[in-house]
């Protein structure tokens, strides 16, 4: 006879026998590739949602450059509201800074909504080509293999919580990088057609920002091994060159008409009557200011003492040319070679989720500041165990040689979070796709020195990253550095 404590039991034994399967189930879900659909439906509801809720930028206007990537994208229209690219006359940008904007005029004009609310629909479709799309697709052509639902979510999540508020802005950053993503994977493509889109994607991304031209070497290469797989290549090469031709023409008619000059690139000139180039102008902020941040009432200087009395021990106030700076770095190679590696930190210390400075941010920044610098090792971690032919094996080195140039040459300027983006996301989906605890464990096992050396390690990164982020901080000049990154 069943005693009452023997059904009870059984009931029980029941209930968890019925609770595993869906356990199991979802489980399994996560251990198992999505298909592209569910995931963009996944980062279109979260930052959807998210900006539903209130997030993001508010009012009725861009501030700063985004307002003027917008001012520009509207200048197409011309005096006589007759749409032509020709109207196009920034020194300092390309045209397809502007034209990637119209996505949001569009939704603008449609729906007769204020900026930062168009800049949110554009916004949330570009989140979901780069997340959805460009780097689980990209990883799978390089990496030969599918990325995991749950650890394609990881990524997701850790995107959405260092770079969420960017997508409310009218900016370039994310376009360009999501077009030189594009071009990368295009090239692994068997038809003809995507190396058409590679061309094209390629060029934009340059013409977007001028500092991806230091990725075209390293993807023209990637494109040479691809090409080898194939049959026809010349035929692809003829497609790539003719979307570069496509998407260079409408700059070579701009510089022809307004800057008298046949060359396809941006004239990146910070006028176009002095021809100083903008590169060099940063340069000289870049030894002026460690850092540089914005928010909506006011910009954000962090001087560099020691850059400044390196400029005044050299009597220059700026510099003149390549030839100078170059010659100023020999003569002081020791103060150059830390001011970059405070650059390179300070390009990886994401003190906020946003384009500019929404707002105080108190209590939750160091947290921020534990999860970024936690993530960042990890992903480094990752990078630096791993057998040097997982990294260097073609194609992948050149994929990473297009991504990590452009921040080789983004780390003397005068830095902002933004610039080393494609670093930043590099790690964050090595720490995603790659990071896995129980190597860890099976590491540390039985060995308690390695476990001692592990905890030094991780002490002093943690620590020496909050350090470097508050030596930093202490050199803010917000009432009186404006002259240093003024012309």
């Amino acid at each position: 006879m069943r005693t009452p404590e023997f059904t009870r039991q059984a009931g029980n034994a029941k209930a968890l026998a019925g609770k595993r399967p869906a356990n199991a189930l979802v489980l399994s879900a996560f251990e198992q590739p999505w298909p592209v659909a569910v995931r963009v439906v996944v980062v279109v509801a979260l930052y959807g949602g998210y900006f539903l809720l209130g997030g993001g930028l508010q009012g009725e206007r861009m501030p700063y450059d985004a307002g003027h990537y917008w001012e520009l994208a509207v200048g197409f229209q011309g005096q006589h509201h007759s749409f032509s690219l020709l109207n196009f006359q920034d020194p300092t940008r390309g045209y397809l800074t502007a034209l990637v904007q119209f996505p949001a005029l569009i939704v603008r004009y449609l729906t007769n909504c204020t900026m930062p609310t168009a800049a949110k629909v554009s916004g949330t479709g570009w989140a979901a080509f780069l997340f959805a799309f460009l780097i689980p697709e990209l990883w799978q052509s390089l990496a030969g293999q599918r990325v995991r639902g749950g650890r394609w979510l990881i990524l997701v999540l850790l995107g959405f919580g260092f770079w969420r508020d960017h997508f409310s802005f009218t900016a370039s950053d994310v376009p360009a990088l999501a077009l030189l993503l594009l071009a990368l994977w295009a090239v692994s493509r068997l038809q003809v057609g995507w190396w058409l889109v590679a061309g094209l994607s390629l060029a934009a991304a340059t013409n977007c920002r001028p500092m991806y031209l230091a990725a075209v070497p390293a993807a023209l290469l990637l494109a040479a091994w691809w090409s080898r797989r194939h049959t026809r290549s010349w035929l692809r090469w003829l497609a790539l060159l003719l979307g570069a031709a496509v998407a260079m023409g409408p700059q070579v008619a701009i510089n022809r008409l307004h800057f008298k000059s046949n060359s396809p690139l941006v004239a990146a000139q910070v006028s176009s009557v002095q021809h100083v180039p903008l590169y060099l102008k940063q340069l000289t902020w870049g030894t002026r200011v460690l850092r540089y941040d914005t928010d909506l009432r006011q910009r954000l200087i962090y001087a560099d003492s020691a850059g400044l009395a390196v400029l005044r021990r050299e009597g220059i106030p700026e510099y003149t040319s390549y030839r100078q700076f170059f010659g100023v770095v020999a003569r002081h190679p020791l103060d150059y070679s830390w001011r970059y590696v405070r650059h390179f930190f300070n390009g990886l210390d994401v003190l906020q989720p946003s384009l500019y400075l929404l707002r105080d941010y108190g209590s939750e920044r160091p947290w921020l500041q534990l999860l970024n610098y936690s993530t960042l090792g990890l992903g480094l971690g990752v990078w630096l165990s791993a057998p040097l032919g997982r990294w260097f094996r073609r194609p992948r080195a050149w994929a990473l040689l297009a991504l990590l140039l452009p921040c080789l040459i983004a780390v003397p300027m005068a830095m902002e979070g933004r610039f080393l983006l494609p670093l930043h996301l590099l790690l964050l989906t090595i720490t995603s796709f790659l990071f896995k605890p129980q190597r860890v464990k099976h590491w540390l096992q039985g060995q308690p020195l390695r476990a001692l050396v592990l905890v030094l390690v991780v002490a002093l990164w943690l620590g020496g990253c909050f350090w470097l982020s508050s030596s930093t901080t202490r050199t803010l000049v917000p009432d009186r550095g404006k002259s240093l990154v003024d012309d």
